[in-house]
């Protein structure tokens, strides 16, 4: 079929288009296969970089030789900018600024270098230039030689002004090289009479250290060494490092840590010597709940073998122990008994336990709980039973007392020097009306010569009492009579006691006769003179 016009024109217009795109392509190799800005041809130890967008295109060997033992750190363009901006002054804000196109910096020490930048779209071109005839060993080796020699001399300076004694021995013990905070030190141990400042230590600070660093790994101790005319040493913690046929000694101080050491193994010494003077039974339970300390005291308390409580056993396997031994008090009900051992535990590290022990054998334990920093908790466990039966019979003297006088047929009431009503018996409540246990201590003798004075006829005798209870001194007994508002007679005596106490008697006299009685009964007259 013969081919049309539109069929032709379609085939020569992709022809051409086919064709224009072989072209490109070429161009594009071409282009990629030689550099806009080729580096110049120089010999090996010349210094020249290509980069582009901070990664290095191309380089000359002499500038890979240079940046070669620093790539492991970091990059190719790091590199460059840490070696040649040590030396060019604004080297680094030229090649990272954007109003660069071409600059040229000279050494800052003088010994004919200079570096060329050159910047083209996103390539940067550097290059390192030196005079050949006043420089011997090419620019590498100049730039290598002066970094070097800046190292070692801030390494010299460091070792020079650290205040760590640093110091170099061959493997005989033989000192080769010292810091002078080594030779500052040994200038000290020297006496005044035979100080010299330039004469160089005979033999090493610290001997020996050779015999113990035989192996390559790193070896630590701490040491002393004594001062001359003093009792105190100067410590040090010696770090040695084994040098082919050498040994690098590097001495720390201390005495701070030494010192720190000595004044806590003092302190717990105190407190073990407190701990076991201590009447009082203690067990410290660590974060882990193990037996972490124990006083002698405890020993003696609960008759629990030092063997067992030296294992740091747990405090379940303790109270286990205390149990079988009957020196905990027995719960009533035997199933819920270790529930209780864990309340006690927690309540013991909330500081809310405290409880009285009554024990089988009648002895008496006060526990109580108290909470440790870290999850620790400590029970202390105090002897109270001379303390309870003290206070048993106390009370039971009391009680006993009590009960005496309210066998009494007379009215008794004790009153302190202040004028409190301290007890009375039965008698006393009947004549005068009751008094109870919570009125007892605010119960003074005002009210009560005012209840007296309600239920007898008026008589001066009231206020005399009331004086003589608050009298302080020598007392002689003091009596005196009444009339009731009933027509009996009635006798109040008052006695000193021990302790300024005053123990007043009210004592009714027997009936009498009928008529008498008759006599004395209420009439208005009497009520009224008595109003």
């Amino acid at each position: 079929m013969p081919m049309d016009w539109f069929d032709f024109i379609f085939v020569a217009i992709t022809a051409i288009f086919g064709a224009g795109i072989v072209v490109l392509i070429a161009q594009k190799i071409e282009s990629h296969s030689k550099p806009s800005k080729q580096l110049v041809t120089a010999p090996d130890n010349d210094i020249a970089f290509l980069f582009k967008s901070g990664i290095m295109m191309d380089a000359t060997p002499g500038a890979m030789a240079m940046i070669t033992p620093h790539l492991g750190k970091m990059s190719e363009y790091d590199a460059t900018l840490e070696l040649l901006g040590s030396r060019f002054p604004g080297f680094q804000e030229a090649l990272t600024g954007d109003d660069v196109t071409s600059l040229r910096i000279d050494d800052e020490g003088g010994k004919g270098l200079w570096v060329n930048i050159t910047k083209e779209a996103e390539r940067t071109r550097i290059t390192v230039h030196g005079n050949r005839q006043q420089i011997t060993g090419g620019t590498v080796g100049i730039i290598e030689r002066d970094i070097r020699l800046t190292e070692l001399m801030m390494l010299r300076d460091l070792t020079q002004h650290t205040p760590q004694l640093i110091w170099q021995e061959d493997l005989s013990g033989k000192l080769l090289w010292a810091n002078h905070a080594y030779l500052s030190f040994c200038d000290k141990l020297r006496d005044d009479e035979t100080a010299d400042q330039t004469t160089w230590p005979n033999k090493p600070l610290i001997a020996d250290l050779h015999e113990n660093n035989i192996g390559k790994a790193p070896s630590a101790r701490r040491v002393s060494v004594p001062l001359p005319k003093q009792k105190a040493e100067q410590w040090f913690d010696v770090t040695s490092v084994r040098r082919e046929d050498s040994l690098l000694h590097f001495a720390n101080d201390a005495n701070a840590i030494v010192r720190a050491d000595q004044e806590r193994r003092n302190f717990v010494q105190t407190l073990a010597k407190t701990f076991a003077q201590l009447s009082i039974g203690l067990a410290i339970f660590d974060k882990r709940r193990q037996l972490a300390m124990f006083n002698p005291a405890l020993l003696d308390m609960t008759n629990l073998p030092i063997q067992f409580l030296s294992a740091r056993p747990t405090v379940d396997a303790v109270l286990d122990r205390l149990r079988e031994s009957r020196m905990l008090p027995e719960p009533k009900n035997y199933t819920s008994w270790r529930d209780q051992f864990t309340a006690l535990e927690q309540a013991a590290k909330d500081g809310r336990y405290t409880e009285v022990w009554n024990l089988p054998d009648g002895q008496t334990y006060r526990v109580t709980g108290r909470p440790h920093p870290d999850g620790a908790f400590a029970f202390l466990f105090e002897d109270i039973s001379a303390e309870v039966s003290l206070t048993r019979r106390f009370r039971s003297d009391i009680e006993t007392s009590q009960a005496v006088l309210d066998t009494l047929a007379d009215a008794i009431a004790v009153f302190s020097s202040a004028g409190t009503l301290i007890m009375s018996n039965r008698a006393y409540s009947d004549l005068w009306g009751p008094v109870s246990d919570e009125r007892v201590q605010q119960y003074e003798v005002q009210s009560a010569i005012r209840t007296w004075q309600n239920r007898c006829t008026p008589t001066k005798m009231w206020g005399e009492l009331r004086k003589f209870i608050h009298l302080v001194g020598p007392r002689k007994p003091w009596s005196d009579q009444a009339l009731l508002d009933d027509g009996r007679q009635i006798k109040c005596e008052a006695n000193p006691i021990a302790g300024g106490m005053t123990m007043v008697k009210f004592t009714i006299s027997a009936p009498t006769h009928p008529v008498i009685h008759k006599l004395t009964q209420h009439d208005p007259a009497l009520m009224t003179a008595k109003r």
